[in-house]
């Protein structure tokens, strides 16, 4: 699979809220930016001298004004996001919480809501989310995905969903330094320019996974 050797990876965490008495899940409008108009968890970048625990909490709080107490918080696994002909992986650190204080809000970024696990907005979400996202619910983590993704060929994006991209950007440049430059209109309702091509799910594993190492393996475990 030359087109999605690993050459580095960006750490990001998603952090999904889930309310097993009412079997709901909080999800995330994303509002703008990579993935925009996608339901998705809370989370994005760890910043520097963070660990993924504290950029998760740090953006859920940011993205849907709540906390959560450190031990309600628990790492579910790590997804492995491979884009064709980009060396640059995205290392997904997934976390889970039953419980949370405060009130949730809706920022300019991310517009929350509750869904019923039977009303998932699978459709209007990313592509992979279909396949793990049920495992976690049902309890099946720890676990570890390595997705797949290639984009849309030009002809399968309706012109009213077509992504707007940065004209400034090489049309050579890899994925890693266009994506969080594309926009998208509010027309677009099916999983975004991207799709998924391949993925390999392990769950229910022994251990949490901590880290993933550059040829897709898991590096290491939490101790």
């Amino acid at each position: 699979m030359g087109s999605f050797t690993i050459a580095s990876k960006k750490v990001l965490t998603l952090v999904l809220v889930i309310d097993k008495t009412e079997q709901k899940i909080l999800l995330g409008y994303k509002k703008r930016g990579f993935g925009a108009h996608l339901w998705n968890g809370f989370g994005g970048k760890v910043e520097p001298g963070e660990t993924t625990r504290e950029g998760a909490l740090r953006e859920l709080e940011e993205e849907a004004g709540i906390t959560v107490k450190s031990e309600d918080f628990n790492k579910a696994g790590i997804l492995l996001f491979q884009f064709e002909n980009d060396p640059v992986a995205l290392e997904t650190h997934v976390y889970k919480t039953y419980k949370y204080q405060g009130q949730i809000r809706e920022c300019e970024e991310m517009r929350p809501q509750w869904f019923t696990f039977t009303d998932i907005p699978y459709d209007q979400m990313w592509e992979d989310d279909r396949i793990w996202l049920p495992m976690v619910l049902n309890g099946q983590d720890p676990f570890y995905g390595r997705v797949y993704l290639k984009r849309k060929p030009v002809e399968d994006i309706k012109e009213d969903e077509a992504p707007v991209v940065n004209t400034s950007t090489s049309t050579h440049a890899n994925h890693s330094t266009t994506m969080t430059e594309t926009s998208f209109t509010t027309s677009q309702p099916k999983s975004g320019p991207f799709v998924l091509w391949d993925y390999q799910i392990e769950h229910s594993l022994q251990g949490v996974p901590r880290e993933v190492a550059l040829d897709g393996t898991i590096a290491s475990f939490e101790s």
